[in-house]
């Protein structure tokens, strides 16, 4: 990871379409039971299912609780729209 990615951008994209940083939001569909964020991981190719976090939207941008752990080792908080690195 030697540039890691600083800002989340916000997207309309099939899941398999996002890239590093990406973040789009799915409602009930063929491809989810419910609806749900997803996130381009800033680490690797992966796509973070964010079903079990709590996705928080204002004026300043989009909040992810609790932090995001990627299998490829990238460990970070997104917090209004901005990456902030655990790792």
């Amino acid at each position: 990871m030697n540039s890691r990615p600083t800002q989340v951008t916000i997207v309309k994209k099939e899941l398999h379409k996002l890239l590093s940083g990406e973040m789009t939001h799915h409602t009930k569909n063929y491809y989810t039971q419910n609806h749900s964020w997803y996130l381009g991981c800033p680490g690797c190719d992966g796509v973070a299912n964010l079903g079990n976090h709590t996705v928080t939207e204002s004026d300043t941008g989009i909040t992810v609780s609790p932090s995001i752990l990627c299998g490829c080792g990238a460990h970070y908080f997104v917090e209004n729209n901005q990456i902030r690195w655990c790792n």
